[in-house]
């Protein structure tokens, strides 16, 4: 992952180590200049030196890194120890550089007023080692420094990244939904933007979550009313009217499927996660298996159904009215959707850190292309005309939200019973992210 304070530290400690070694190079090529140069005013001394002599103290003057010879006429007046019987040099006055002795010389020739010519060197290897030793002494402390440079560096920019760490971690251990404005101590400057962004687009964000789920449950709770007094009043226009008994049984239809549409519209704005993490507690789900049996047993035994219940108790982190609504869809939907005298099978149980429920019908099923459709909001199954007037379209949606609320997963597969199997797998556990 890219890291702002390692990207800074390496930009600023590269840059640091390209700015010191250009300068050693730099301070290396003066120092040779600034030596080459007082190394040949020490040769022009010597000269000087020698020339005055004339031989005559000239000895004395010699060394392992100066070395020295006098001719006058073609001989060899004196010289240093150890030195050629040949001139050090055959070109002209001045500086020069020539091989002798097995080294690289820096050579001086002067040519004096009676013929006299004085010739004094010293080996190059000398002037570089005298020049790096001046560089490494001089650099030493800055490579030395580069580590302790490099850490001010690293602890600087942390301390300048602080605010930002600090805001990262905050909405790193923010809940989900947890939408309050966040403040921070001492906010820089330049983080002040964007932390009135940050709270802005909380505030909106609430407000709009806020609205939606207000909206919904105003919405299905202001048309319940009216529309289970019109369910009464056809159910008593129906009785006086016994030759338009069709026409209103079809309305009555209408009708009921609209309650059903409204009611599914309640529980979809009910399980939002922010009231489903506000309410999480232990629930049996096969307890609340059989509640839901127990509830919608008379619309079953009215198709001459048959139901079944297998499994033991088996607890988990979730909310009754979640759990109830999820199972109440589906065997609901088990028994709309088959035909009289169907079977349905319902099957609740622990299994390796989850709760499995299983719910089989042998009904006409789903076609395979069109089961990852139906778990999408007012998506109906288009295969069987019979049943496109019963159905919402919300009802295995609504069962998806509340998988997800679980963080679990959803198949639907063939039942062993001929028709739709749906299996869900729940973990005992639910982190709210």
């Amino acid at each position: 992952m890219h890291s702002i304070r390692r990207t800074i530290t390496l930009v600023l400690v590269s840059s640091l180590i390209l700015v010191i070694f250009s300068a050693a190079i730099h301070g290396y090529r003066a120092a040779l200049s600034m030596s080459s140069r007082f190394m040949d005013q020490e040769l022009t001394t010597l000269l000087y030196s020698v020339s005055i002599s004339h031989g005559q103290q000239a000895e004395g003057l010699g060394s392992s890194e100066l070395v020295y010879q006098i001719w006058r006429n073609g001989e060899l007046i004196t010289d240093s120890p150890n030195q050629p019987d040949q001139p050090l040099t055959l070109g002209d006055d001045g500086f020069s550089e020539q091989n002798f002795a097995g080294k690289r010389w820096r050579v001086y020739k002067q040519t004096l007023v009676d013929n006299t010519i004085v010739i004094v060197a010293q080996p190059l290897q000398s002037r570089v080692g005298l020049t790096d030793s001046l560089t490494v002494s001089v650099i030493m402390p800055f490579l030395y420094a580069v580590p302790i440079l490099a850490l001010i560096v690293f602890v600087s920019v942390s301390l300048g990244l602080k605010p930002l760490k600090l805001l990262s971690q905050k909405l790193s251990h923010r809940k989900g939904k947890d939408l309050s404005p966040v403040s921070l101590p001492h906010v820089p400057e330049e983080m002040q933007p964007v932390m009135d962004t940050l709270n802005t687009m909380f505030s909106r964000l609430n407000e709009a979550f806020e609205r939606e789920q207000q909206f919904a449950s105003n919405a299905a709770h202001e048309l319940r009313t009216p529309l289970s007094v019109m369910k009464i009043n056809l159910h008593n226009l129906a009785k006086e009217r016994q030759e338009d008994e069709g026409k209103l049984k079809a309305i009555q239809q209408d009708t009921d499927r609209m309650i059903h549409v409204v009611n599914q519209i309640l529980l979809l704005s009910r399980t939002s996660p922010e009231m489903f993490h506000l309410q999480l507690s232990k629930v049996d789900a096969f307890l609340v298996a059989q509640n839901v049996i127990t509830d919608i047993y008379s619309k079953i035994e009215s198709k001459q159904q048959d139901i079944s219940l297998e499994g033991d108790s088996a607890l988990l982190m979730s909310t009754e009215f979640t759990l109830y609504t999820m199972l109440q869809n589906l065997i609901a939907n088990a028994s709309a959707y088959s035909p009289e005298g169907a079977a349905i099978q319902v099957s609740v149980q622990a299994q390796d850190g989850q709760v499995l429920l299983m719910v089989e019908d042998s009904g006409p099923g789903i076609a395979p292309q069109e089961r990852p459709q139906v778990l999408k909001r007012f998506y109906r199954d288009q295969k069987d005309e019979k049943y496109k007037s019963t159905g919402s379209g919300l009802g295995l949606a609504i069962v998806g939200q509340i998988v997800t609320l679980h963080h679990g997963t959803i198949t639907l597969d063939e039942s062993s019973l001929g028709g739709l199997c749906v299996t869900i797998r729940l973990p005992f556990e639910v982190i709210e992210s």
